[in-house]
């Protein structure tokens, strides 16, 4: 059985609750209707089609295998809660990518992962693996370019500050994927994780300047692009592919300074009661396997993680395959932010965008 819960929640009003506790309790009400259930799994994400296709993929056939009930908590933006109830922990998982966990796993709100507990974690490349979460897949980031209306060639970040494209450019909302992809820009920039001055006075002129608009989320990308209302967005490959092959003239290009991925999955949450905990754990574990993720990968048009799979694509998936150079290329970025910096300054960074970048 599975039930679908939405909140929408502040993430400054969380933050000044009145410290983790008060915030815990405050929100101990919320979203935790399947807690208490024998077989329970409680599970944090953002929702969307990608929830449908975890849920397809996944966790109903779990659940329907294991006789478990399911709760999901849909909504951007979840840490902030997870944070709020570190003392008494509410929820098992949640869907992140590797930045993300690798911030909140060292404050000791994520466990650690085990191939004692998770027998197919040894099937998962290196390149994909942390010590917090592994993918089940992973998502290659960089240029969506329409190409009715674009004739040159499409080559760098920089191109989105073509005054040719003046008000067909976007970015993506800094709650949404903004922050990390504006980190990784940063640094091809000039800036630093301890200094994004060049990121934001760079980003600013695009919103100045050049007309750029936000896209909230996946489903407001594709409309964006469906629509040829942008013509220049950065978004992800796999989604890419997904609107060509709808008809919407669009490709995707990797930048020359190098693009982004994530590496996708749930993060198993500490300190819950052992069932809910050793549910977690099945669950994530089948997240590796090699057919599911070939499953997944025919849903999504991304990659897959384990070893067995990248290497036995089907031929209708062989158009995903990365070569080695591409793989490094799309970490080159990503790889020169430091997680806990961004992390500690994450509320100082958000106000800066907010003031000098959107409100500019």
């Amino acid at each position: 059985m599975t039930t679908n819960e939405r909140f929408s929640m502040s993430r400054r009003s969380l933050l000044r609750a009145g410290g983790a506790f008060a915030g815990a309790a405050a929100l101990g009400g919320l979203g935790t209707s399947g807690a208490a259930a024998a077989g329970g799994l409680n599970i944090l994400m953002a929702g969307g089609s990608w929830k449908e296709w975890v849920d397809q993929t996944f966790v109903a056939p779990f659940a329907q295998a294991n006789d478990v009930d399911v709760a999901w908590k849909l909504g951007l933006g979840q840490e902030p809660l997870v944070m709020a109830q570190k003392a008494r922990p509410q929820w098992d998982l949640i869907h992140t990518g590797q930045m993300r966990a690798g911030q909140l796993g060292a404050m000791g709100l994520y466990k650690p992962l085990s191939e004692e507990s998770l027998p197919n974690l040894k099937q998962i490349h290196p390149s994909f693996r942390y010590e917090y979460l592994a993918g089940k897949c992973h998502t290659p980031y960089g240029l969506c370019v329409n190409t009715k209306r674009i004739a040159r060639p499409i080559t760098s970040w920089n191109d989105l500050w073509d005054p040719e494209f003046k008000g067909r450019v976007a970015f993506p909302a800094w709650g949404w994927i903004g922050d990390e992809v504006f980190y990784s820009l940063n640094q091809a920039f000039g800036g630093t994780s301890e200094d994004i001055g060049p990121g934001i006075e760079k980003l600013k002129t695009l919103f100045t300047e050049n007309g750029a608009v936000v896209a909230n989320n996946v489903e407001h990308t594709r409309q964006l692009i469906d629509s040829e209302e942008i013509w220049l967005v950065p978004f992800f490959g796999g989604r890419i592919a997904q609107a060509a092959a709808a008809g919407t003239p669009v490709e995707f290009v990797i930048p020359e300074e190098g693009g982004l991925s994530w590496v996708w999955n749930m993060a198993i949450i500490a300190n819950r009661p052992e069932q809910f905990t050793k549910n977690a754990e099945v669950l994530i574990n089948e997240t590796y396997d090699a057919e599911k993720q070939i499953a997944f990968a025919k849903l999504t048009g991304y990659p897959p993680t384990n070893m067995e799979a990248m290497k036995n694509l089907p031929p209708e998936l062989k158009k995903i395959e990365l070569s080695d150079a591409q793989v490094e290329l799309l970490g080159k970025l990503q790889s020169k932010v430091d997680p806990m910096v961004v992390f500690a300054y994450r509320d100082q960074y958000a106000e800066r965008w907010n003031k000098e970048v959107i409100g500019a």
